[in-house]
C-alpha cells in the first residue's frame, strides 16, 4: 500500500520540477536597425546592429546583457565628419503573453558606450560614458524556439545627444 503513494508523490515532485524547469528560459536576440540623433543638427541616420542575451527566470520577467554597435552618424554638411558608437550593457524586460503568437515587452537598459569622432582623415575625439534607455517592442512568437521582434528604443545623453531608433530582429528562445 505504502508503495503507490510513494510513486503519486514523487510524480508530483518530478512533475512541479518539470514545470519549474519549462518556465525559464535563455534568448539570443540579434537585430538591426535605423537609428537618429534627436537634438544635434547636421547628422545623417546610422544603421546599427545589437544583440541581446537574455535569462528568463520567470516567462514575464527576463534579464539580459547586450552589446551595440552604430555604423555612424555621417555630418551632412558634406565635411565627412563621422561619429561611430559602441557599447555594451545590462537590462531588465518586462514581457506579456497577451496572445500565442504575440508578447509585447517593454525593457529598461543601461549603455556603457564609447563615441569616437573621425573626420579628414584622423580621430577627432573620442568620449566614453553610460546612458539609461528604455525600449517597447513586440515579438511575435513563431515556433516555440524562434519568433521575430520589433523594437522602438531610446537613449538620452550619449556624448550630449538623444538617440532614437527602431529595429527589426530575431528571437532564439530555449
Amino acid at each position: 500500500m505504502k508503495q503507490p503513494n510513494s510513486r503519486l508523490l514523487l510524480t508530483l515532485l518530478l512533475l512541479s520540477a518539470t514545470h519549474a524547469y519549462a518556465e525559464m528560459s535563455f534568448a539570443v536576440s540579434p537585430s538591426v536597425g535605423d537609428a537618429s540623433i534627436s537634438n544635434i543638427g547636421g547628422y545623417q541616420n546610422s544603421n546599427y546592429a545589437r544583440i541581446d542575451g537574455s535569462f528568463y527566470p520567470l516567462p514575464e520577467l527576463g534579464i539580459n546583457v547586450f552589446g551595440a554597435s552604430y555604423t555612424g552618424f555621417k555630418s551632412s554638411g558634406g565635411n565627412e565628419v563621422s561619429i561611430k558608437l559602441t557599447g555594451y550593457g545590462t537590462g531588465v524586460t518586462g514581457r506579456w503573453p497577451v496572445h500565442p503568437h504575440v508578447q509585447p515587452y517593454v525593457r529598461v537598459d543601461y549603455l556603457l558606450w564609447k563615441a569616437t569622432s573621425t573626420g579628414l582623415g584622423r580621430t577627432l575625439g573620442t568620449d566614453t560614458g553610460g546612458s539609461a534607455g528604455l525600449a517597447a517592442g513586440v515579438q511575435f512568437p513563431i515556433k516555440r524556439f524562434f519568433g521575430l521582434k520589433a523594437e522602438a528604443s531610446a537613449y538620452n545623453n550619449v556624448s550630449g545627444a538623444d538617440i532614437r531608433q527602431f529595429s527589426l530582429g530575431a528571437v532564439f528562445e530555449f
